[in-house]
């Protein structure tokens, strides 16, 4: 298995966790944002999940050599069951991308919005947002008091 394949494998892994863990959530708390002295710019779970589904298709539109869209393209999901259905499907379209990539593509440099990125680096970007965002979902779920740690089936 080559990198490649092992970290499509390991994104739709990722979605798949993440989305059982926006399953997890009470329904009332999807759209909640905690009240926090000094905080500012909090989302609601449903928002992060956006934004990772945002991220998905904006590295999966580089790797294609597309125009990266607006994050502000991308809808805000108005369930756990829509945005688990918008993780998968962004996953799976990035996978398939991470999947026809070359070797030479990993070296290759390509022009994010805000950076040049080397394509072995773009591979890790939007692993990285997703697992960020479960821990965000994780501390919510603390914060509105619910104390079980709601491990995904594919962890075991």
């Amino acid at each position: 298995m080559n990198a490649q394949n092992y970290m499509a494998d390991q994104l739709e892994r990722l979605a798949e966790s993440y989305s059982q863990f926006l399953e997890s959530t009470e329904v009332d708390r999807l759209q909640w944002k905690p009240e926090l002295a000094g905080a500012s710019e909090l989302r609601t779970i449903l928002e992060q999940v956006s934004e990772c589904v945002a991220v998905n298709i904006a590295v999966a539109a580089l790797l294609r050599g597309e125009p990266v869209p607006p994050m502000t393209d991308t809808p805000v999901p108005e369930s756990a069951t829509i945005g688990r259905s918008m993780l998968q499907t962004s996953a799976a379209e990035l996978a398939a991308e991470f999947r026809a990539l070359t070797d030479e593509d990993l070296t290759k440099v390509y022009p994010h919005p805000k950076a040049q990125i080397l394509g072995s680096n773009l591979l890790m970007m939007p692993l990285r947002n997703m697992a960020y965002h479960c821990g965000q979902l994780n501390l919510f779920q603390m914060l509105y008091g619910d104390a079980e740690f709601h491990a995904p089936t594919n962890w075991r």
